[in-house]
């Protein structure tokens, strides 16, 4: 059974999956590696000396053995938490999903190194023949979709061990820590791990204006996908505005099964502080004459979030749906950029 956080947080794949295959430039079907660095390095830091190895990685598929710690590393995983978090620790795969540059909050030293970008864009599953030509030692699929099955984790542990974790049920602090325990940098995920608990401990800190605060987040797609209700209780985006301090709104339980706005529900949006993250033309609501009557948007608490024309990716809405060790920094503070705009 799912937890209510799990059901939200499928919904939010599922929409923001759409918004990758509605921008992506890459074909359909399984997409094959298209950037390759010459030189490139997977080095990891020095090991801490507390995992011990021949260690056992079991999955409900079947159990792998990494008989000693890993150097070539390949994440197969279309979002980039897996990515985020080796990074966070010092690491540099072989092996990655293009969509690591859809990530403002990583730069280019931090991927430079990536021997590999396998194309994530048009969100299908990377080719098992593209992951054994990168030669890895451990592959890592800790946020793993749904599509990850038996067959899958078959031919990719006949390439090497396989460490996996299905979407939604590690948080980034437990995925963290748990690459970190594997590649025997367990210190290093800790203090990751705590410096940005930190970072999010003092945005609130920093904004006791936004305590007790009603707030909502709507990602406003192309008319053709319509709108979606983001912040519903349970979703990671609701922990986040809790974390700055903000409360749900009573309306938002509405939307925990089915984050489809209609015309009907238009004015349950409504919050002291809303935000329209916007990709595509979306006009059609934004400009709406029901939109425009809702208290948030007459008042001018409303905050429009718009996509980046240059790559067509609405980063904040992204972000949220790839909350990582290292992309909440960037979010707690954008998200209380957007907060400071509405609650003046």
């Amino acid at each position: 059974m799912h937890t209510p956080r799990q059901r939200v947080r499928r919904l939010v794949v599922a929409v923001l999956a759409g918004l990758v295959l509605i921008t992506a430039c890459g074909t359909s079907g399984e997409p094959a590696a298209q950037k390759t660095s010459a030189g490139a390095s997977a080095a990891l830091p020095a090991a801490e000396g507390t995992t011990k190895y021949p260690l056992t990685l079991k999955t409900p598929f079947g159990d792998t053995k990494l008989d000693k710690r890993p150097k070539r590393i390949a994440i197969v995983t279309a979002n980039t938490l897996d990515t985020d978090a080796l990074i966070a620790l010092g690491g540099t795969p072989v092996f990655a999903p293009s969509t690591v540059d859809r990530n403002p909050w990583l730069d280019n030293a931090d991927t430079a190194g990536i021997k590999t970008l396998w194309d994530a864009e048009a969100g299908t599953e990377v080719s098992a023949e593209s992951v054994a030509a990168a030669s890895p030692d451990l592959i890592v699929a800790l946020a793993a979709y749904e599509t990850f099955d038996q067959a899958r984790f078959d031919k990719l542990s006949a390439i090497a061990p396989v460490l996996y974790a299905a979407q939604g049920e590690l948080s980034w602090q437990e995925l963290t820590q748990k690459l970190g325990s594997t590649l025997d940098l367990t210190a290093t995920a800790g203090k990751a791990v705590a410096a940005a608990e930190k970072q999010v401990a003092q945005t609130r800190a920093a904004h006791p204006e936004f305590k007790g605060k009603t707030a909502t987040h709507v990602i406003v797609y192309d008319e053709k996908y319509g709108p979606y209700y983001a912040s519903a209780p349970g979703s990671d985006t609701a922990l986040l505005l809790r974390q700055l301090g903000f409360a749900l709104p009573k309306a938002a339980a509405k939307f925990t099964k089915d984050g489809t706005i209609s015309d009907e529900l238009v004015g349950l949006i409504d919050a002291d502080f809303l935000l329209l993250s916007t990709s595509g033309n979306p006009g059609y609501f934004v400009d709406a004459p029901l939109v425009k009557a809702v208290p948030a948007v007459a008042d001018g608490r409303a905050v429009i979030n718009p996509e980046d024309k240059k790559t067509s990716t609405n980063h904040f809405a992204w972000g949220l749906n790839v909350q990582s060790v290292l992309s909440v920094p960037w979010l707690i503070e954008q998200l209380a950029e957007f907060g400071v705009q509405a609650i003046r």
